[in-house]
């Protein structure tokens, strides 16, 4: 085991040091590569790094691919249709009741999807990626918590899975990276009794500390900072510099905050096993136990939502709107779609039993819109309620910060929800207005559809 001796300073008389020795550095320099525990933990937490990065890119890469497939087999379904007017054709040989000059039928055959495409900084976060979908095949039953579309995992689920994201790593494995590289720095002295001596050879030993610690800390933010520029570079993503910048800016602060904690404990430490034990347990501290806490508190405040609202609108609400009278859906119809009573009356309502019936979706639909709204306000009091711990609970802080710069955060994922309800509203309205209007379908009127739908 290497022992700090500066065989340039003579007995008689102490040098003081420079504020960034050089020698320090080289000795370190050294140290750290005759160290194989050091050095093969530096050497597996870069790995790892470039592993999760590279798992990130693999996952980004499906999805574009799966986007694209679905963006050309929508335009083959489409086409088809236009095809069928073309030849003048009313719908699939199959199906005689199809009609696609009829409005209801020529929306309902129009295939249309949402997709949230993954950020150039994906490989970086891959956040709640894997929480929700990423596509969204529309139609007029559609909701934004849809099976398809929400399903649950966590980080820890993830490394089970093999599914290594570089966050994870930056926030929860650093440090411990960090601990291992930094715990015997003027501890070791202390351990074999030689910290005296290297008081002798310098004046001021916390300089001389500061020096030791600072090799790890370049070393470590400089592979880092590479990591995340590369990924920037190679992604075609430098025009994100703003995003780049915070993730770069975010990394370091990080590391340097807990490189001045340890800074303390090499000072103050008597031995190199208590600060060990030390630095361990400020990791813990507020890597595992304060994160935990706020965890359950927050979900002892706020249940976990199992939707049993959003569900009895798709169960028996949905049921109980198709027993109402013929005039009762009326009224919840022109309610939401107040255009259609421009020029009916209700008088003739029973020859209107079909129109009627084709609208429900829209009623549905409303009651799906509120109900999602009571999930959203709830969700939403969940994440006020976890941003006012981020004075002490700074871990949760910097993952949701993280996660917004590479667009996976729950926030971005709400957008996407909103444009998924969007295009369903946009679907019924146009079906409900169109069947009411009982316009005559055409290829330049179908035409207008897709332009209005996607």
């Amino acid at each position: 085991m290497a022992i700090w001796v500066n065989r340039s300073y003579k007995c008689e008389g102490k040098k003081n040091i420079n504020p960034m020795n050089f020698n320090i550095l080289l000795y370190e320099f050294k140290h750290f590569t005759k160290s194989k525990a050091k050095l093969f933990s530096f050497i597996f937490f870069i790995i790892i790094c470039v592993f999760s990065i590279y798992n990130g890119f693999e996952i980004a890469n499906k999805q574009k691919n799966t986007i694209k497939d679905i963006n050309n087999k929508t335009e083959l379904e489409n086409l088809k249709i236009i095809d069928w007017f073309d030849q003048g054709k009313k719908g699939p040989e199959d199906r005689a009741w199809v009609n696609i000059e009829d409005p209801y039928w020529a929306i309902r055959y129009t295939s249309s999807y949402v997709v949230k495409e993954p950020s150039s900084l994906f490989p970086l976060g891959i956040g709640q990626a894997q929480q929700f979908g990423f596509y969204k095949k529309i139609n007029r039953w559609s909701s934004t918590y849809d099976t398809d579309i929400v399903h649950e995992i966590s980080n820890y689920e993830r490394l089970i899975n093999g599914d290594i994201d570089f966050s994870f790593i930056i926030i929860f494995l650093l440090p411990i990276l960090l601990i291992i590289l930094t715990y015997n720095i003027n501890g070791l002295e202390k351990d074999l009794k030689i910290h005296k001596l290297i008081s002798i050879q310098n004046s001021n030993v916390n300089m001389w500390v500061l020096n030791r610690l600072f090799f790890y800390f370049f070393l470590v933010i400089i592979s880092i900072d590479l990591l995340i520029i590369g990924v920037g570079l190679s992604n075609n993503s430098m025009s994100n510099n703003q995003s780049i910048f915070k993730l770069v800016l975010i990394s370091n602060i990080y590391t340097l905050t807990y490189f001045i904690i340890f800074y303390f404990l090499n000072i103050y430490g008597k031995n190199s096993s208590g600060i060990a034990f030390k630095m361990i347990s400020i990791w813990l501290f507020f890597s595992v136990i304060i994160p935990g806490s706020v965890h359950q508190y927050v979900n002892y405040k706020y249940p976990v939502n199992y939707m049993v609202d959003f569900l009895d609108v798709n169960r028996k609400q949905t049921y109980d709107v198709f027993k109402l009278e013929n005039n009762k859906l009326y009224n919840k119809i022109i309610k939401i779609h107040p255009e259609i009573t421009q020029d009916k009356e209700l008088k003739g309502l029973i020859s209107e039993k079909q129109k009627i019936r084709r609208s429900i979706s829209s009623i549905v639909n409303q009651m799906n819109v509120s109900a999602v709204k009571e999930i959203e306000k709830q969700n939403e009091d969940k994440n006020r309620l976890i941003r006012s711990t981020y004075l002490f609970n700074p871990i949760s802080f910097l993952q949701n910060i993280w996660n917004s710069c590479t667009h996976t955060d729950y926030y971005a994922y709400e957008k996407f929800r909103v444009k998924i309800q969007e295009s369903i509203s946009v679907r019924n309205k146009l079906m409900v207005l169109e069947i009411w209007d009982e316009t005559k379908v055409d290829k330049e009127t179908y035409k207008e559809y897709l332009r209005i739908l996607n």
